[in-house]
């Protein structure tokens, strides 16, 4: 475990996929750690509000963020710089994901809507707007290799879940309601999705008929705050501080008991993040604490 002392409570995580390197909010900063050591490489400083989001480009090199400011930034983690901000979101935001290697930025935010974002011009190509209140999480799904292919998914306040597709905004393509306010998902597979919901529910869902859960599981009534999906598993973090993971065929049976494997180490501080990278999880919690699990 690293304790990297922010100030603040670490609401978002990142890892790179060689895990030599991390990233996680501090208020309105970001601090850059070794992901061995924990050590602090530097600290990414802009913002003009809490920074609620991190995420690393595929090279390693830079970083994505997105804050309470409404604004998206581009960071160098080589020298530090700024050269990117991306604004057009009303208010705070709240994921990131990307696609095409980085070409492509998606945003989601509490105004409700969801952004595609050309990275090289800074231009806003489409704005997706699911008409189901505050957007808590989205993920790129990737049905094949071509850009046009690519869809993406939104767990909302409503307790909706929205597929659509970052070329075509105007078709939902599906779409499945929940009893409780939608916090986050993740693929799982090429056609399933799991979500989590804020009533301890984790929901697997296949894309081509999202009428009906494919199961539904329920560890506790504490909230699910981060799903990651990694090695044929999908790892839960919820508010009670418990990080536990069920199976692809746990997942896929309707036993709302059943878990897989649990964490320990957590001390009943809610869990922020949970990244899974090169068989690695590392999870942020409330005590300030980054731990890290090989697996």
């Amino acid at each position: 475990a690293h304790k990297i002392t922010p100030k603040n409570n670490p609401v978002s995580l990142d890892i790179t996929s060689s895990g030599a390197l991390g990233a996680v909010t501090d208020g309105k900063d970001v601090l850059v750690f070794e992901g061995k050591t924990g050590s602090v490489r530097r600290t990414l400083s802009g913002h003009l509000a809490d920074v609620d989001c991190v995420k690393f480009f595929p090279s390693s090199k830079v970083l994505l963020t997105g804050g309470s400011d409404m604004c998206i930034k581009i960071w160098s983690i080589e020298d530090g710089t700024c050269p990117v901000t991306l604004k057009g979101h009303k208010r705070g935001i709240t994921a990131l994901d990307m696609v095409d290697r980085g070409k492509q930025v998606v945003s989601s935010s509490l105004d409700g809507t969801i952004k595609v974002w050309l990275c090289g011009t800074q231009e806003c190509l489409t704005t997706i707007s699911p008409q189901s209140g505050a957007i808590n999480h989205i993920q790129i799904l990737e049905h094949d290799k071509s850009v046009s292919s690519k869809l993406v998914m939104s767990a909302t306040e409503t307790g909706k879940l929205t597929v659509h597709s970052i070329e075509d905004t105007n078709t939902l393509l599906s779409q499945y309601q929940h009893s409780s306010e939608l916090t986050s998902c993740t693929a799982f597979s090429q056609h399933l999705m799991v979500a989590g919901s804020s009533t301890g529910d984790v929901i697997t869902l296949d894309i081509r008929n999202c009428s009906q859960p494919v199961s539904v599981h329920k560890r506790s009534n504490s909230a699910v705050t981060s799903l990651a999906y990694h090695s044929n598993r999908v790892w839960c973090g919820q508010k009670d501080g418990e990080c536990y993971t069920l199976n692809s065929d746990t997942t896929l049976q309707s036993d709302t008991t059943l878990s897989d494997t649990t964490l320990s180490g957590g001390n009943c501080e809610e869990i922020y993040s949970v990244i899974a990278k090169d068989g690695v999880i590392s999870t942020s919690t409330r005590d300030r604490i980054i731990r890290r699990y090989e697996v």
